[in-house]
């Protein structure tokens, strides 16, 4: 299964639900965390300071700059919407880019609201070649309507936390607190997962994501029984009924495990094998890509089942060699043998799911390893 502007997509989605979950985690009594609806994550307090974040996860070394449309953006994005951030807010621009030393923001803790909005301004007087993207946000801000006690409130409480690499090491500075229970890091990196895998669903389920602080510690101590003493981990099901977005099903409709179900005269039943390829690529991305162990444990269960649908495939050729009118019919009696096999056990994990095999499957297939028709050797 290969890595394309979806599977980018969901990442990065993935990053803003840890993001989440850290907020989660300092919640106090009578506090919320919501995503997706004010910003990318919003904490809402009514006896402290809220936070408006902005998440960015870039796969690639990136770089902010006086200039950079990932700062601009996001402070057009707090300006142009201020009537909604009523109350005590804090704006936070939460990336994963390194922030220039010569860039005017290195020194940003050090200036006061009107140092900040004269230096914010200054920038973009002067004119430089290719600018149009920059120009057209500075534009916007600084326009003929601009509100410049408005734009001083956004920046005097406007924070830039760069250089946040990778979620181990956001989550591990709670390893000797919040996760001390768990008593080794490959637990509480578990946890953490399975954790946010349910923190995934709260959108399909109530159609928003918000999660007060009662039930946040509902959902912590729910989790951690099933952590407590256990050797396995639950997978992730997050994913289990999620609908490709119409983009989605654009892509994943070229590609080579529907030809293949197509070569054998199967066309009703791509549009089953698209939802299970695309669920099953977004579980393995959550939950096995970013843990080693989980990663080599779908190896090994992704080898035996290969080996299992080989040996069907063989008793399938068996079946028609002196019979060559049977080969469509014995190529879609394999298809609909390996989607009917129940699902196999994944070491480590106490409840892999049929939708998530057929998936894998898919992805054999997609990767070349394997096809349905029996007339191919």
């Amino acid at each position: 299964m290969t890595t394309n502007d979806n599977t980018l997509k969901t990442i990065g989605f993935i990053y803003q639900a840890y993001i989440g979950l850290i907020k989660c985690l300092e919640l106090r009594p009578g506090e919320r965390v919501i995503m997706e609806h004010l910003g990318d994550v919003t904490k809402i307090s009514i006896s402290s300071v809220s936070q408006q974040i902005e998440v960015k996860h870039h796969f690639e070394d990136a770089t902010l700059t006086d200039r950079s449309l990932e700062i601009w953006n996001t402070v057009w994005n707090w300006y142009n919407n201020s009537k909604q951030y009523s109350g005590n807010y804090e704006f936070i621009l939460f990336t994963t880019s390194k922030l220039s030393q010569k860039s005017m923001f290195s020194h940003w803790a050090t200036m006061n609201a009107e140092q900040r909005y004269l230096a914010f301004k200054r920038i973009g007087e002067i004119f430089k070649k290719n600018e149009q993207q920059f120009r057209q946000t500075y534009n916007k801000i600084f326009s003929p309507k601009h509100d410049p006690e408005k734009l001083k409130s956004i920046l005097s409480r406007f924070k830039i936390l760069s250089e946040q690499q990778t979620i181990k090491t956001i989550i591990d500075q709670y390893y000797e607190t919040t996760f001390r229970f768990l008593e080794d890091k490959q637990r509480m990196e578990e946890f953490v997962s399975s954790m946010v895998g349910h923190l995934l669903t709260i959108p399909i389920k109530h159609q928003k994501w918000e999660v007060t602080y009662d039930v946040f510690n509902n959902l912590f101590g729910e989790y951690a029984k099933r952590f407590v003493g256990s050797s396995e981990t639950p997978m992730q099901l997050q994913f289990e009924f999620y609908e490709p977005t119409p983009s989605e099903h654009q892509s994943l409709i070229k590609k080579h495990f529907v030809s293949e179900i197509q070569r054998i005269d199967l066309t009703d039943e791509v549009t089953d094998a698209i939802n299970d390829y695309c669920r099953a690529s977004k579980t393995i991305i959550s939950f096995f890509e970013t843990n080693i162990v989980k990663s080599k444990d779908l190896k090994d269960y992704r080898s035996q089942l290969h080996k299992t649908l080989v040996t069907h495939k063989k008793l399938s050729i068996i079946n028609c060699k002196n019979d060559l009118t049977k080969i469509l019919t014995e190529s879609q009696k394999l298809y609909f043998g390996s989607m009917s096999l129940e699902a196999r056990q994944i070491n480590g994990i106490s409840n892999n799911r049929d939708f998530f095999q057929r998936g894998v499957i898919h992805g054999m297939v997609d990767d070349k390893e394997l096809t349905w028709h029996i007339g191919d050797n």
